[in-house]
């Protein structure tokens, strides 16, 4: 019943719907149509904000070893591990996309397999489900190679999902605002 009640309280009056619907939209549009130019983004922010974290915990160290504090070894390790991550991430930002490729893939894969060697065992028990169960982890198989394989599929997906929440979220407005 909260369910169904938090689906009564969606407002598609309120202007700021559209907005952000609209916003996802762009956003998917630009996931879905520049994946790879996305993703070297985002690791060139997230290498950029793990620079500055770590050369912040570097001088504040360093700040009160200077003022003869009691000083922390752990600070300096985190902030010097911080810059080495921010580093890796902006000097390998195109490899971060085919890191998250692989796992993503290798992951499907794994579980694919699993479920293939499952389904064997409960066709040798005679299960009727297993064929249905032996066409999907072969699916999954398939799949897991293909995402290894291909470039930005996954990031792709990814922006494809946001651009149907999107449209969806525009027609809710519209059809509220239609009726009302």
């Amino acid at each position: 019943m909260k369910y169904a009640d938090n689906l009564k309280n969606k407002n598609y009056a309120n202007v700021s719907t559209l907005i952000s619907a609209i916003f996802f939209f762009i956003i998917g549009s630009i996931i879905f149509t520049n994946p790879n130019g996305t993703v070297k983004f985002i690791a060139y922010v997230l290498g950029g904000l793990f620079i500055i974290v770590g050369l912040f915990k570097i001088i504040a160290y360093y700040r009160s070893k200077k003022k003869n504090l009691e000083v922390n070894l752990r600070d300096v390790s985190v902030g010097i591990v911080a810059l080495i991550c921010g580093l890796i991430l902006v000097i390998f930002s195109s490899a971060v996309e085919a890191l998250i490729r692989i796992i993503m893939g290798a992951w499907i894969l794994f579980n694919g397999i699993n479920l293939l060697t499952n389904s064997i065992k409960a066709l040798k028990n005679k299960d009727t489900s297993s064929k249905l169960l032996i066409v999907l982890s072969i699916l999954m198989i398939i799949a897991g190679i293909y995402m290894i394989l291909r470039n930005n599929l996954m990031f792709q997906m990814i922006g494809l999902f946001i651009i149907i929440y999107s449209v969806i979220e525009v027609i809710g407005y519209i059809y509220y605002v239609g009726k009302n």
